[in-house]
């Protein structure tokens, strides 16, 4: 029960530092390497930041329907948006130079981390209950 009070409150503060709203990008992964001179980085964490909103719009709703007939679903969306965050984010990484890479981490690191924290313990409150 202490867990799921401490996760409640950690969660709601997460969600309660808004990501800066942007334009929709589209952004196009690819497995090959970049060098950071051809990654138009602002760009890409404007996507990045997009998706990391959409992911906790999603877990928003899903914590929203807990115990209802709608909460497997809405988790289940909100484990997709999750993913395509961390993935997107881990592609543009993965396509820098060290130097950029630690730049983009400053940026947007701490924010990737937290969301996805969030979404842990919102999975760990599942088994409490």
């Amino acid at each position: 029960m202490l867990l799921r009070q401490l996760a409640a409150v950690h969660t709601r503060a997460l969600f309660l530092r808004r990501l800066p709203a942007t334009s929709h990008i589209h952004v196009s992964i690819q497995a090959q390497r970049y060098s950071s001179s051809s990654v138009n980085i602002d760009k890409e964490i404007e996507a990045i930041t997009d998706l990391a909103t959409t992911a906790k719009d999603e877990m928003d709703f899903a914590e929203e329907s807990r115990n209802s007939v709608y909460y497997n679903d809405d988790k289940r969306t909100a484990h997709e948006a999750v993913d395509e965050m961390t993935n997107t984010y881990n592609s543009l990484l993965d396509r820098l130079s060290e130097s950029d890479r630690k730049a983009v981490e400053t940026r947007i690191g701490i924010k990737i981390k937290e969301i996805q924290s969030a979404y842990e313990i919102m999975t760990l409150n599942d088994l409490e209950d």
